[in-house]
């Protein structure tokens, strides 16, 4: 005669097959040894800290150097005005007039269409980009009463 296990009995034994195996890798898993901490010339970030300056001025990277300035934004112009400026590729912030950019660049003025910038004495203007017209809204005449 052969003998049927039962459905019941057949379903205990592998969740306890399941579980053991569980137990098993996580035991494994969490009560396995970490590794040594790295010696300690791996751990320097590996940026060797120089000081460029004295040369710095052959290479045109002096107190006259010049930056990247974008205009992002116009808040007010005239002698106490204020730009949203990004330089050198950082986020834009906003900046006042006589506000220093960079060693030796400032914000002289502010107008309406951009920026000039004095750069070692030199004034330089920075055009604000021009938006795009907004195609689907018109103008629309007043009402008549």
């Amino acid at each position: 005669m052969r003998v049927i296990p039962s459905l019941p009995r057949l379903a205990t034994f592998v969740a306890l097959l399941a579980l053991a195996i569980g137990i098993g890798i996580w035991g494994a898993i969490l009560l396995a040894p970490s590794p040594p901490p790295a010696p300690p010339t791996a751990v320097s970030d590996g940026a060797l800290r120089t000081d460029t300056s004295p040369v710095a001025g052959w290479f045109g990277t002096g107190a006259g150097a010049r930056i990247q300035v974008v205009v992002a934004g116009l808040i007010a112009a005239g002698p106490r005005g204020s730009a949203v400026l990004a330089i050198d590729g950082r986020p834009a912030r906003a900046y006042a007039v006589g506000t220093q950019l960079a060693e030796g660049v400032t914000l002289a003025e502010v107008r309406g269409t951009g920026v000039v910038l004095d750069q070692g004495g030199e004034r330089v203007e920075v055009e604000a980009a021009k938006l795009p017209p907004v195609d689907g809204i018109r103008t629309v005449p007043p009402a008549r009463p």
